[in-house]
Protein backbone atom coordinates (compact mmCIF):
# COMPACT_ATOMS: atom_id res chain seq x y z
CA UNK A 1 0.00 0.00 0.00
CA UNK A 2 1.35 3.15 -1.04
CA UNK A 3 2.16 5.80 1.99
CA UNK A 4 -0.04 8.41 3.29
CA UNK A 5 1.25 11.42 1.51
CA UNK A 6 1.14 14.55 4.42
CA UNK A 7 1.89 18.27 3.83
CA UNK A 8 4.34 19.42 5.59
CA UNK A 9 4.21 21.06 8.86
CA UNK A 10 6.23 24.05 9.30
CA UNK A 11 6.78 24.99 12.96
CA UNK A 12 7.11 28.28 13.84
CA UNK A 13 10.66 28.95 14.84
CA UNK A 14 11.53 30.15 18.45
CA UNK A 15 12.76 33.99 18.92
CA UNK A 16 16.38 34.03 19.60
CA UNK A 17 17.26 36.56 22.50
CA UNK A 18 17.95 38.80 19.74
CA UNK A 19 14.30 39.10 18.88
CA UNK A 20 12.81 39.46 22.28
CA UNK A 21 14.93 41.98 23.01
CA UNK A 22 13.76 43.98 19.51
CA UNK A 23 10.38 43.50 20.21
CA UNK A 24 10.55 44.48 24.34
CA UNK A 25 12.07 47.66 22.87
CA UNK A 26 9.46 48.62 19.85
CA UNK A 27 6.45 47.85 22.65
CA UNK A 28 8.21 50.51 25.13
CA UNK A 29 9.08 52.97 22.48
CA UNK A 30 5.58 52.45 21.12
CA UNK A 31 3.88 52.88 24.75
CA UNK A 32 6.01 55.60 25.73
CA UNK A 33 4.84 57.37 22.19
CA UNK A 34 1.33 57.09 22.70
CA UNK A 35 1.77 58.31 26.71
CA UNK A 36 3.22 61.28 25.50
CA UNK A 37 0.76 61.94 22.40
CA UNK A 38 -2.13 61.40 25.52
CA UNK A 39 -0.20 63.48 27.52
CA UNK A 40 0.62 66.31 25.31
CA UNK A 41 -3.49 66.60 23.68
CA UNK A 42 -5.23 66.10 26.99
CA UNK A 43 -6.96 62.80 25.83
CA UNK A 44 -8.86 62.14 28.99
CA UNK A 45 -10.74 59.03 28.09
CA UNK A 46 -8.09 57.04 25.61
CA UNK A 47 -9.71 53.63 24.75
CA UNK A 48 -6.73 51.18 23.65
CA UNK A 49 -8.86 48.64 22.43
CA UNK A 50 -10.70 50.90 20.02
CA UNK A 51 -7.48 52.43 18.58
CA UNK A 52 -6.39 48.71 18.16
CA UNK A 53 -9.10 48.00 16.54
CA UNK A 54 -8.93 51.54 14.31
CA UNK A 55 -4.99 50.72 13.66
CA UNK A 56 -6.41 46.89 11.70
CA UNK A 57 -8.49 48.67 9.58
CA UNK A 58 -6.96 49.58 6.02
CA UNK A 59 -8.15 52.18 4.82
CA UNK A 60 -11.09 53.75 6.96
CA UNK A 61 -13.84 55.60 5.97
CA UNK A 62 -13.71 59.14 7.63
CA UNK A 63 -16.68 61.67 7.89
CA UNK A 64 -15.91 65.27 8.16
CA UNK A 65 -19.23 67.44 9.30
CA UNK A 66 -18.95 71.12 9.67
CA UNK A 67 -20.26 74.24 10.55
CA UNK A 68 -19.99 76.58 7.03
CA UNK A 69 -17.27 79.50 7.00
CA UNK A 70 -17.07 82.26 4.86
CA UNK A 71 -15.29 82.40 1.33
CA UNK A 72 -12.84 84.42 2.82
CA UNK A 73 -12.07 82.35 5.81
CA UNK A 74 -12.44 79.64 2.96
CA UNK A 75 -9.66 80.84 1.09
CA UNK A 76 -7.60 81.59 4.27
CA UNK A 77 -7.72 77.84 5.63
CA UNK A 78 -6.71 76.53 1.27
CA UNK A 79 -3.83 78.84 1.01
CA UNK A 80 -2.74 77.96 4.70
CA UNK A 81 -2.97 74.27 3.92
CA UNK A 82 -2.19 73.19 0.21
CA UNK A 83 1.37 73.21 -0.93
CA UNK A 84 0.71 75.35 -4.21
CA UNK A 85 0.79 78.40 -2.06
CA UNK A 86 3.74 77.58 0.14
CA UNK A 87 7.19 79.02 0.25
CA UNK A 88 9.69 77.51 -3.03
CA UNK A 89 6.16 77.24 -4.99
CA UNK A 90 6.97 80.23 -7.18
CA UNK A 91 10.76 79.49 -7.75
CA UNK A 92 11.58 77.98 -10.82
CA UNK A 93 15.32 76.86 -10.05
CA UNK A 94 13.96 74.84 -7.22
CA UNK A 95 12.55 71.33 -7.23
CA UNK A 96 9.56 71.91 -4.68
CA UNK A 97 6.50 70.07 -6.01
CA UNK A 98 3.48 71.18 -4.72
CA UNK A 99 2.10 67.55 -5.84
CA UNK A 100 4.31 65.93 -3.59
CA UNK A 101 3.02 66.78 -0.11
CA UNK A 102 -0.99 67.21 0.01
CA UNK A 103 -1.55 68.18 3.59
CA UNK A 104 -5.12 68.05 5.03
CA UNK A 105 -6.53 69.52 1.96
CA UNK A 106 -6.22 67.02 -1.22
CA UNK A 107 -6.84 67.26 -4.81
CA UNK A 108 -8.88 70.69 -4.39
CA UNK A 109 -7.23 71.80 -7.91
CA UNK A 110 -5.96 68.58 -9.86
CA UNK A 111 -8.83 66.12 -8.94
CA UNK A 112 -9.40 64.44 -12.07
CA UNK A 113 -9.19 60.75 -12.90
CA UNK A 114 -8.77 60.48 -9.09
CA UNK A 115 -11.45 57.94 -7.26
CA UNK A 116 -10.98 59.06 -3.61
CA UNK A 117 -12.84 62.37 -2.78
CA UNK A 118 -10.38 63.42 0.00
CA UNK A 119 -11.01 67.05 0.13
CA UNK A 120 -13.40 68.64 3.07
CA UNK A 121 -12.84 72.38 2.36
CA UNK A 122 -14.87 74.31 -0.68
CA UNK A 123 -14.85 77.48 -2.19
CA UNK A 124 -18.26 78.72 -0.91
CA UNK A 125 -17.08 77.43 2.31
CA UNK A 126 -19.27 74.32 2.65
CA UNK A 127 -17.22 72.00 5.56
CA UNK A 128 -17.93 68.23 4.76
CA UNK A 129 -16.72 65.10 3.05
CA UNK A 130 -17.01 61.54 2.83
CA UNK A 131 -13.51 60.56 3.03
CA UNK A 132 -11.04 57.59 2.47
CA UNK A 133 -7.49 57.67 4.72
CA UNK A 134 -5.49 57.76 2.08
CA UNK A 135 -2.70 56.25 4.45
CA UNK A 136 -2.80 52.57 5.45
CA UNK A 137 -3.71 50.81 8.80
CA UNK A 138 -3.55 54.57 10.75
CA UNK A 139 -2.52 55.22 14.32
CA UNK A 140 -2.84 58.01 16.68
CA UNK A 141 0.03 59.72 16.10
CA UNK A 142 -0.05 60.06 12.08
CA UNK A 143 -3.51 62.23 12.15
CA UNK A 144 -3.89 63.69 15.76
CA UNK A 145 -1.37 66.09 15.66
CA UNK A 146 -2.55 66.62 12.04
CA UNK A 147 -5.93 68.13 13.25
CA UNK A 148 -4.97 69.34 16.35
CA UNK A 149 -2.92 71.74 14.27
CA UNK A 150 -5.32 72.58 12.17
CA UNK A 151 -7.80 73.37 15.42
CA UNK A 152 -4.95 75.97 16.89
CA UNK A 153 -4.60 77.57 13.21
CA UNK A 154 -7.83 78.49 11.97
CA UNK A 155 -10.19 79.12 14.98
CA UNK A 156 -13.06 79.81 13.48
CA UNK A 157 -13.42 76.00 12.60
CA UNK A 158 -15.97 74.04 14.24
CA UNK A 159 -16.37 70.56 12.99
CA UNK A 160 -15.83 66.80 13.30
CA UNK A 161 -13.25 64.11 11.67
CA UNK A 162 -14.88 61.13 12.76
CA UNK A 163 -13.31 57.54 11.91
CA UNK A 164 -15.10 54.32 11.41
CA UNK A 165 -14.12 50.91 11.60
CA UNK A 166 -15.64 50.71 7.68
CA UNK A 167 -13.16 49.73 4.90
CA UNK A 168 -13.48 52.56 1.97
CA UNK A 169 -17.37 51.15 1.53
CA UNK A 170 -19.82 54.34 2.31
CA UNK A 171 -23.09 51.66 2.40
CA UNK A 172 -21.68 49.49 5.21
CA UNK A 173 -22.97 45.79 5.31
CA UNK A 174 -24.95 46.82 2.39
CA UNK A 175 -26.89 43.63 1.01
CA UNK A 176 -26.79 45.67 -2.60
CA UNK A 177 -28.15 43.66 -5.87
CA UNK A 178 -25.66 41.84 -7.75
CA UNK A 179 -26.10 42.37 -11.16
CA UNK A 180 -24.03 38.99 -11.90
CA UNK A 181 -27.20 37.31 -10.46
CA UNK A 182 -29.96 39.90 -11.98
CA UNK A 183 -31.94 42.30 -10.14
CA UNK A 184 -34.36 39.85 -8.09
CA UNK A 185 -32.31 40.06 -5.24
CA UNK A 186 -34.09 42.49 -2.74
CA UNK A 187 -31.70 44.71 -0.67
CA UNK A 188 -31.97 44.51 3.24
CA UNK A 189 -30.73 48.61 3.48
CA UNK A 190 -33.70 50.70 4.79
CA UNK A 191 -31.75 53.71 2.49
CA UNK A 192 -31.67 51.62 -0.84
CA UNK A 193 -35.09 49.99 -0.85
CA UNK A 194 -36.86 53.16 -2.09
CA UNK A 195 -34.52 53.33 -5.03
CA UNK A 196 -34.19 50.08 -6.50
CA UNK A 197 -36.08 50.58 -9.78
CA UNK A 198 -33.85 53.78 -10.11
CA UNK A 199 -30.75 51.60 -9.10
CA UNK A 200 -31.18 49.50 -11.79
CA UNK A 201 -32.00 51.64 -14.28
CA UNK A 202 -29.70 54.29 -14.24
CA UNK A 203 -26.58 51.07 -13.26
CA UNK A 204 -24.27 52.01 -16.51
CA UNK A 205 -25.45 55.41 -16.65
CA UNK A 206 -22.27 57.95 -16.13
CA UNK A 207 -23.11 61.48 -17.34
CA UNK A 208 -23.21 64.54 -14.99
CA UNK A 209 -25.49 65.96 -17.75
CA UNK A 210 -28.49 64.13 -16.31
CA UNK A 211 -28.25 64.36 -12.61
CA UNK A 212 -30.85 62.21 -12.04
CA UNK A 213 -28.67 59.05 -13.81
CA UNK A 214 -25.39 60.46 -12.53
CA UNK A 215 -27.08 60.51 -9.01
CA UNK A 216 -28.19 57.54 -9.08
CA UNK A 217 -25.36 55.31 -11.01
CA UNK A 218 -23.16 55.60 -7.99
CA UNK A 219 -25.60 55.46 -5.69
CA UNK A 220 -24.58 51.45 -4.41
CA UNK A 221 -20.92 52.48 -3.56
CA UNK A 222 -20.91 56.72 -2.79
CA UNK A 223 -24.26 56.76 -0.17
CA UNK A 224 -23.85 56.85 3.55
CA UNK A 225 -26.06 54.93 5.34
CA UNK A 226 -28.44 57.08 7.69
CA UNK A 227 -27.07 54.87 10.60
CA UNK A 228 -23.43 55.27 9.39
CA UNK A 229 -22.77 57.07 12.96
CA UNK A 230 -23.20 53.90 14.92
CA UNK A 231 -19.35 52.72 13.44
CA UNK A 232 -18.08 55.98 14.39
CA UNK A 233 -15.11 54.82 16.76
CA UNK A 234 -12.85 57.77 16.92
CA UNK A 235 -14.12 61.61 16.50
CA UNK A 236 -11.83 64.62 16.61
CA UNK A 237 -13.84 67.63 17.34
CA UNK A 238 -12.61 70.93 16.34
CA UNK A 239 -13.90 74.08 17.92
CA UNK A 240 -12.44 76.93 19.90
CA UNK A 241 -9.17 76.67 18.50
CA UNK A 242 -8.99 73.36 20.17
CA UNK A 243 -9.64 69.51 19.29
CA UNK A 244 -10.80 66.83 21.28
CA UNK A 245 -10.49 63.28 21.28
CA UNK A 246 -13.50 61.13 21.79
CA UNK A 247 -13.78 57.67 21.70
CA UNK A 248 -16.67 55.42 21.83
CA UNK A 249 -19.75 56.81 22.39
CA UNK A 250 -19.44 60.23 22.93
CA UNK A 251 -17.81 60.14 19.70
CA UNK A 252 -20.67 58.37 17.80
CA UNK A 253 -23.18 60.96 19.58
CA UNK A 254 -20.57 64.36 19.01
CA UNK A 255 -20.81 62.81 15.19
CA UNK A 256 -24.52 62.60 14.81
CA UNK A 257 -24.93 65.66 16.18
CA UNK A 258 -22.87 67.38 13.83
CA UNK A 259 -24.45 65.37 11.16
CA UNK A 260 -27.99 65.95 12.16
CA UNK A 261 -26.87 69.81 11.88
CA UNK A 262 -24.32 69.96 8.46
CA UNK A 263 -25.31 67.37 6.41
CA UNK A 264 -28.71 66.93 4.92
CA UNK A 265 -30.06 64.84 1.74
CA UNK A 266 -29.85 67.42 -0.78
CA UNK A 267 -26.82 67.92 -0.57
CA UNK A 268 -24.99 65.01 0.93
CA UNK A 269 -23.99 64.13 -2.58
CA UNK A 270 -21.97 67.23 -2.78
CA UNK A 271 -19.37 65.05 -0.39
CA UNK A 272 -19.44 62.14 -2.47
CA UNK A 273 -16.04 61.61 -4.74
CA UNK A 274 -18.06 60.64 -7.97
CA UNK A 275 -19.40 64.03 -8.18
CA UNK A 276 -16.05 65.25 -8.86
CA UNK A 277 -14.72 62.70 -11.71
CA UNK A 278 -16.39 64.05 -14.62
CA UNK A 279 -14.68 66.70 -16.54
CA UNK A 280 -17.94 68.60 -16.36
CA UNK A 281 -17.44 69.86 -12.14
CA UNK A 282 -14.75 70.56 -10.47
CA UNK A 283 -13.92 72.28 -6.88
CA UNK A 284 -13.12 75.41 -7.71
CA UNK A 285 -12.49 77.60 -11.22
CA UNK A 286 -9.76 79.51 -12.70
CA UNK A 287 -10.76 82.52 -10.65
CA UNK A 288 -10.38 81.32 -7.34
CA UNK A 289 -6.62 80.34 -8.20
CA UNK A 290 -5.69 83.46 -8.96
CA UNK A 291 -7.94 84.99 -6.06
CA UNK A 292 -6.08 82.78 -3.88
CA UNK A 293 -2.45 83.82 -5.42
CA UNK A 294 -3.52 87.18 -4.80
CA UNK A 295 -4.92 86.80 -1.14
CA UNK A 296 -1.30 86.00 -0.38
CA UNK A 297 0.39 88.71 -2.36
CA UNK A 298 1.15 86.69 -5.12
CA UNK A 299 1.09 87.43 -8.76
CA UNK A 300 -2.33 86.33 -10.60
CA UNK A 301 -0.03 84.98 -13.81
CA UNK A 302 1.07 82.18 -11.30
CA UNK A 303 -2.16 80.13 -12.10
CA UNK A 304 -0.79 80.04 -15.37
CA UNK A 305 2.21 79.33 -14.84
CA UNK A 306 1.68 76.69 -12.40
CA UNK A 307 -0.76 75.02 -15.52
CA UNK A 308 2.21 75.40 -17.88
CA UNK A 309 4.51 73.65 -15.19
CA UNK A 310 1.91 70.37 -14.69
CA UNK A 311 1.28 71.72 -10.97
CA UNK A 312 -2.50 72.48 -11.48
CA UNK A 313 -4.17 70.52 -14.59
CA UNK A 314 -5.97 72.54 -17.22
CA UNK A 315 -8.68 74.10 -16.31
CA UNK A 316 -12.16 73.76 -18.43
CA UNK A 317 -13.67 76.79 -18.58
CA UNK A 318 -16.98 75.34 -18.94
CA UNK A 319 -17.21 72.90 -15.69
CA UNK A 320 -19.64 73.88 -13.02
CA UNK A 321 -18.14 74.91 -9.89
CA UNK A 322 -20.00 72.92 -7.37
CA UNK A 323 -21.03 74.75 -4.18
CA UNK A 324 -23.96 73.88 -1.77
CA UNK A 325 -26.62 75.78 -3.26
CA UNK A 326 -25.94 74.08 -6.96
CA UNK A 327 -26.14 70.90 -5.44
CA UNK A 328 -29.24 71.37 -3.46
CA UNK A 329 -31.13 72.81 -7.32
CA UNK A 330 -30.47 69.57 -9.27
CA UNK A 331 -31.34 67.91 -6.20
CA UNK A 332 -34.96 69.43 -5.81
CA UNK A 333 -35.06 69.53 -9.80
CA UNK A 334 -34.22 66.09 -10.58
CA UNK A 335 -34.44 63.81 -7.40
CA UNK A 336 -37.24 65.35 -4.53
CA UNK A 337 -39.83 65.81 -7.26
CA UNK A 338 -39.85 62.32 -8.63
Amino acid sequence: MAEDKKLPVFCSQEPTEAMKTMLAEYKTKWTRNRLALIEQYHIADYDEEISIELSNVRRPLVLVRGRPISREQAMQLIVGEEPLFGKGSDDERSWFDPRSDRGVLKNIFYRQCYDWLSTWGYTDGTIGGNLIHLGKYPELEEFVPMYAHLAGKYPFLDMVVSYTLVDECCCFLCDKIDPEFGYDKQCTCKDCIPYLDKIKKYKEVYSVSDFEAFYYSYWETDHVRSDVGNLVCLTIWIHNGQANILFGDPAISKFNEYNTLYCAPEYAFMFSSSLYSDRHTCICDKQFVEDCFEFIGKPRSLCDEYVERGFISPFNENAIVVTKDWVIRQYNAYIAGK
